[in-house]
């Protein structure tokens, strides 16, 4: 920014013309006095400006270092994790959504103020998925999510994987289906393969391939129940209303949304054929976000069966989950008395074959005021040791939310992992 120069009031300086004349003793002691102040400014400048100068030249420079994982783990890969986070330059290209024209007439008696959105309903996804790491062959994996315009084209991709690569990390997440239902790459699900529901055109094949030239691992993250887009392709997914059959939209949100149902037998078929697709494709690990019902409200007792609002509807959660896949759920609702939304999948966890727990912990949602620790790394500790213990034997990765932590608190809880036994984990 241009600094304004400021234009005052012009000063008319004249000369002195009664100056007098001065004695030679007066000029040989000016003189002397004027070499005396020239020498002392002289030394004051080199005493003052010096250090002043190397101040200015360092400023900043002490923060400048990048945040790095702990030793103990880069040892483990081939090259040294570098600072964590995404690649840069990337933005959100999401297909614009139309919502319907006509709001199913069951609705029509809904409150005529919608209720305000949840937290968790309006956070902005921003481009971003939420990174998760997954064991293979017990090898640590320290993972960054990619961007969705990453999948655009093969340039991008392998800008992005070699880009990532660099900072140290040896495994990327690819968010494959977004939370409004549409695909990042070329499907070849039955009637969709030709449909809207495609935002990107690269194959899972030419995924792979820039993936294995690159020296990478993919992980791939599907949203599950949360499937507007595919449930207007799909009307037989979602929710209907009591004795209509017209879908039940979800008001906490805005547009209003449709919401794939788990008991329906159209839900089970669509996602193991888009989790088979993978696992042919070569995807080893995949992530299933989203494994939860609508945030019903009490008004929805009017228009959806009560079998939905039971305390036992998270079994027909089972019915879009496969072995081996890992969940992703909140600390706060694992920890919680009964389980929270995102980890009533947990209320039987003999159903729970082989899968994993990305147990994502965050300082906002795990407050002091709570009886939590205030110190990351203690946080970080006793919310891993609580969670194993409602968790039973499945594995959990832990996920550290960056926006939670500063990086001196990221050292000290990273390193804590590697001490509990933990030896993959994200910071997102």
């Amino acid at each position: 920014m241009n600094k304004r120069k400021y234009y005052g009031k012009k000063i008319k300086k004249t000369k002195n013309l009664y100056r007098k004349r001065k004695t030679a003793g007066q000029r040989v002691f000016g003189t002397v006095l004027l070499v005396a102040a020239i020498s002392g400014a002289a030394f004051l400048g080199f005493c003052i400006g010096k250090p002043l100068l190397d101040y200015l030249g360092n400023a900043g420079s002490e923060n400048s270092a990048e945040w790095t994982p702990a030793a103990s783990y880069s040892e483990k890969m081939e090259t040294t994790p570098g600072s964590e986070g995404d690649v840069d330059g990337a933005e959100e290209i999401s297909p614009e959504y139309e919502p319907d024209s006509t709001t199913p007439p069951a609705q029509d008696e809904a409150p005529a103020t919608v209720p305000e959105k949840t937290a968790e309903t309006t956070a902005p996804n921003n481009g971003e998925t939420e990174p998760i790491i997954v064991p293979v062959g017990g090898d640590t994996l320290i993972s960054t999510a990619a961007p969705a315009n990453t999948l655009a084209n093969r340039s991008s991709l392998a800008a992005f994987l070699a880009k990532a690569k660099t900072k140290g990390f040896n495994s990327a997440v690819l968010q494959l289906k977004d939370k409004n239902g549409y695909f990042r790459y070329k499907t070849s699900i039955a009637g969709v393969e030709d449909g809207d529901l495609i935002a990107d055109t690269m194959t899972l094949d030419e995924i792979m391939s820039v993936f294995a030239e690159n020296g990478m691992v993919p992980v791939a993250e599907i949203s599950v129940l949360s499937d507007n887009a595919g449930c207007e392709v799909f009307s037989d997914m979602s929710y209907k209303c009591m004795g209509e059959s017209v879908s039940w939209l979800d008001y906490t949100q805005n547009p209003p949304k449709r919401w794939a149902n788990p008991e329906k037998e159209d839900t089970r078929e669509y996602f193991a054929g888009i989790i088979a697709e993978l696992t042919s494709a070569g995807f080893d690990n995949i992530m299933l976000a989203d494994v939860v019902f609508p945030d019903f409200q009490s008004y929805d007792s009017a228009y959806i069966e009560p079998k939905y609002f039971a305390a036992d509807r998270y079994k027909l959660l089972y019915n879009v989950i496969k072995a081996g896949n890992t969940i992703e759920m909140k600390a706060s609702d694992v920890l919680s008395e009964s389980y929270g939304r995102t980890a009533e999948v947990l209320g039987d966890i003999s159903q729970l074959h082989d899968n994993r727990i990305a147990l994502i912990i965050s300082r906002s949602d795990l407050p002091t005021d709570a009886g939590y620790p205030a110190d990351a790394k203690s946080l970080v500790e006793t919310v891993l040791s609580l969670a194993s213990k409602k968790t039973g034997s499945l594995d959990i990765i832990p996920v550290i939310d960056s926006t939670s932590f500063d990086d001196a608190e990221k050292q000290k809880i990273v390193a804590s992992l590697g001490t509990l036994g933990y030896e993959s984990y994200v910071i997102k």
